[in-house]
């Protein structure tokens, strides 16, 4: 019979934890202890990870962020800023003594809410949340991919060659500060505040500097056009941020950023591509996505309230006319907002 116990690990304490998610397939770059010293140093969360334990050899895990906020209030996410991170374990009764773990210790903590980002083995809960989700299997046979790719991707690729678009990839402070500035740019054109320059810096030091990740940018002769930050442990890795100029999007050089991204991904090995949360309402996004040849899904985020014991529908809010007020600002005073308002939001 097995003896299982459930035990709360900071995974910035305790190694083992961390040699025990690199040998696991289903690992992604948030369940990682350096994602995990990325939250604490940028945003000082507290990591919680509650791992499953069978006669002291490990056996499952599930990854929690402590957010506490004066203005958001005290809860868990799994995981902040993540796309997804979801469990894991061998099967349900493994995810249930965990998950139940989680709630305890979220009652004792006097937590608002759970948040659970894409699990799946919540699928027969209400959803809080709902977006798309495109995962491209890589293979380093290069003519394989280019097949799967929609027709006009494929063209639109050959028209930014074409137009003397050309692609960098590196893993320097510089480059990826490069790839912050258009940031700015395109957050300020989405309406939201783009996050702390602090934050990419750590970015930077915790994964891109330490080979877990790269920046990818296009540029036109000496001008920036585009750029890509992409993110990975184990077999996996994620498309997690991108920017472009509008005024240069005839040159099509995202489609060349995304093809490069994908060609490196396949030749370094990688299994899985994800090219990260999609609002399903955002058109124009998911057409462009869909044209890259991978699997789209639905991501279920879930959210258990504490007060009424029950996992409970998000809270429908229309944010646009704060966003309209935001694309007038200048992007200093964005930037400034950014960095009060994160802490707060994961």
């Amino acid at each position: 019979m097995p003896n299982l116990t459930v035990k709360l690990i900071d995974p910035l304490k305790d190694a083992g934890v961390s040699h025990w998610l690199e040998r696991c397939r289903e690992t992604t770059i948030f369940h990682s202890a350096s994602w995990a010293r990325l939250m604490v140093d940028s945003y000082g969360y507290h990591p919680l990870y509650f791992m499953l334990y069978d006669s002291g050899t490990c056996r499952g895990c599930l990854p929690v962020m402590e957010v506490d906020s004066v203005f958001t209030g005290k809860r868990g996410v799994c995981l902040s800023f993540a796309d997804y991170c979801g469990a894991i374990v061998e099967g349900v009764d493994d995810f249930a003594l965990l998950l139940q773990a989680v709630l305890d210790y979220g009652r004792s903590r006097r937590w608002r809410y759970a948040e659970f980002r894409g699990e799946a083995r919540l699928v027969n809960e209400r959803a809080s949340e709902v977006y798309a989700h495109h995962l491209i299997e890589l293979s380093q046979d290069e003519e394989l991919m280019l097949s799967r790719l929609r027709k006009s991707t494929a063209r639109s690729i050959h028209k930014a060659v074409k137009e003397g678009v050309t692609v960098a990839i590196g893993t320097s402070l510089q480059e990826t500060l490069e790839y912050y500035r258009l940031h700015c740019l395109t957050r300020r054109r989405q309406g939201l505040p783009p996050q702390p320059r602090r934050f990419f810096v750590n970015l930077h030091h915790h994964l891109i500097g330490r080979g877990l990740g790269f920046t990818a940018i296009a540029r036109q002769g000496d001008a920036t056009v585009a750029g890509v930050v992409c993110l990975h442990f184990g077999v996996n890795a994620i498309y997690k941020y991108g920017a472009s100029d509008i005024e240069q999007q005839q040159l099509r050089a995202n489609n060349l950023l995304f093809w490069e991204l994908i060609k490196k991904c396949g030749r370094d090995g990688f299994r899985f591509l994800s090219l990260g949360r999609t609002d399903p309402k955002n058109e124009g996004l998911l057409n462009f996505k869909n044209g890259w040849g991978g699997n789209m899904s639905d991501l279920n985020y879930y959210r258990y309230d504490f007060t009424s014991g029950s996992f409970v529908a998000g809270e429908v809010t229309n944010l646009e006319p704060y966003r309209q007020l935001l694309r007038k600002l200048p992007v200093p005073l964005l930037r400034a907002l950014g960095v009060l308002a994160y802490r707060h939001l994961g």
